[in-house]
């Protein structure tokens, strides 16, 4: 159905599955902090993200991709990174829940 599977609902899954992902590469970059030769990966998102809105891809299309950046790990920089995807995760639930919520409204409402 076009409305529940609509561009926004997609971009705000897309969102999560790739904060998810952030999440997951942030703790294996913090796992792996004291192991020899081990560089820093991360996850590379909004950028994609604004390239396929500025083209018109479809947000299918638009996926995460893990880059090693070739640097040391830093743990405080690792935690801001971490903050900063667990805030990103709130701000993408609310989204989601404020969608689905209209959506609700809209099916049992019966005022007018």
């Amino acid at each position: 159905m076009q409305i529940i599977d609509s561009g926004h609902s997609q971009l705000l899954a897309k969102a999560m599955d790739s904060y998810s992902l952030r999440q997951e590469i942030t703790s294996s970059n913090i796992a792996n902090i004291d192991t020899p030769g081990y560089n820093r990966h991360s996850v590379e998102f909004e950028n994609a993200l604004q390239e396929a809105q500025e083209s018109g891809k479809a947000m299918h299309d638009v996926n995460p991709s893990i880059k090693e950046t070739g640097d040391e790990v830093v743990l405080e920089n690792e935690l801001l990174e971490m903050a900063d995807t667990q805030m990103r995760v709130q701000l993408v639930t609310r989204s989601l829940r404020h969608h689905f919520d209209t959506l609700q409204t809209g099916i049992t409402s019966t005022t007018r």
